[in-house]
């Protein structure tokens, strides 16, 4: 009995101490790799320690170590572990807000967006207004027709799986408030995916987002560039649509996707989408762009991507997007003699020199409706991914 009570007041200590001598052993071998987390941001770099001036130092090192030191990841891995599984918690609330049967959403500003919480000023309204009046006029200057299309988020799709405590305050929201701004006072040429989107779902449609993501799927994809041809037809009657029925699609089986994964969930989360069948033909062929690359650009092969088709009676199509249109690319390739699509770092700019350059018969500004703010000359200050 008394060699037990020693081992219990002992074990703890000695476990403790055991710890502590292998976690500081690991930091100088390097034993065990950490696990890879994505958490949308850059780490704190190592600050320089400079004698003349060490007032920042202290508090700039610690930021640098609570980003690098050693098993960080694997303590941020099991509390969010035990968040989820014991509590059904965020263990980033920020960033990521676990709903039901499994599913996350985007937490922070667009949610703000979503609920209402954040909205448009008249003023806001008019500056975007006059702003799109003012692209629209540039394109139409050189021979072309300004489209704008907004690609929903997932809670405008999906609400239902939200938390019950996340609830709409507002009915109309950023991207209600302007699309009804514009159709009040605008004649800008608005491609709506918002409502072909909730209507397909409550037919009961296949997956149309990602479970563990905030992106749409492929067949979500699909419909959008349906929706945009056949948008298009009205004034350019030669392109044709996209017939649905022969666009195949299989099941693909993943691991948690970026939403998990900020979590350090996605060895614990599954995705199951829609995907194209990799079977699937088309008839544009790749062409290229030599367009300079912004700086840190996550993705400098999709900066610019062209689509070619030999075809001298059909449009020329620019489309300045963001990775919501990377499903559609190909698809909407097969329908233009030429089509260019410009991954311009959610910036959602005019760029009038690639316009020049261009010269398309039709101009596309796509917009996730989680970055509508990017219009403004001078974004709130929270506002970000």
């Amino acid at each position: 009995m008394i060699k037990r009570q020693k081992l219990k007041v002992y074990l703890l200590p000695i476990l403790f101490v055991g710890l502590m001598v292998a976690h500081g052993l690991d930091s100088i071998f390097q034993w065990l790799p950490e696990p890879d987390l994505q958490e949308k941001r850059a780490l704190v770099e190592k600050p320089e320690l400079d004698l003349s001036f060490l007032d920042p130092f202290p508090g700039d090192y610690e930021r640098y170590y609570n980003d690098h030191f050693n098993w960080r990841n694997y303590y941020i891995r099991a509390g969010a572990y035990l968040n989820y599984h014991a509590f059904r918690q965020s263990a980033l609330p920020a960033k990521v807000i676990i709903g039901k049967d499994g599913w996350l959403y985007k937490a922070g500003f667009q949610m703000k967006m979503y609920q209402g919480k954040y909205r448009f000023s008249p003023q806001d309204l008019e500056i975007i207004r006059e702003e799109l009046e003012y692209r629209k006029q540039v394109v139409e200057a050189g021979g072309g027709k300004y489209y704008l299309c907004l690609a929903p988020m997932k809670p405008r799709i999906y609400p239902e799986f939200l938390p019950d405590n996340v609830r709409k305050l507002n009915p109309q929201d950023c991207a209600l408030q302007l699309v009804d701004h514009l159709n009040r006072h605008s004649d800008i040429s608005y491609i709506d995916l918002f409502t072909p989107l909730q209507e397909l779902k409550q037919r009961g449609s296949p997956l149309l987002y990602l479970k563990t993501d905030h992106h749409w799927t492929d067949y979500a994809g699909m419909l959008a560039a349906k929706v945009i041809l056949d948008h298009l037809r009205q004034d350019f009657p030669q392109i044709t649509g996209i017939d649905t029925s022969i666009i195949k699609f299989n099941t693909a089986h993943y691991n948690g996707l970026s939403l998990a994964h900020m979590l350090g969930l996605d060895q614990e989360m599954t995705e199951n989408p829609p995907v194209y069948d990799g079977a699937m033909q088309f008839r544009a062929l790749d062409g290229s762009r030599s367009y300079p690359i912004p700086a840190k650009f996550p993705f400098p092969e999709e900066y610019c991507m062209v689509r070619i088709l030999p075809q001298a009676d059909l449009p020329k199509l620019l489309m300045v997007r963001e990775s919501f249109a990377t499903p559609l690319i190909k698809l909407l390739g097969d329908h233009f003699r030429e089509s260019v699509f410009l991954f311009d770092n959610w910036k959602h700019e005019l760029h009038p020199e690639i316009i020049e350059q261009e010269a398309p018969d039709i101009y596309i500004q796509m917009i996730w409706e989680g970055m509508l703010f990017n219009l403004l000359p001078h974004p709130p200050r929270e506002a970000g991914w």
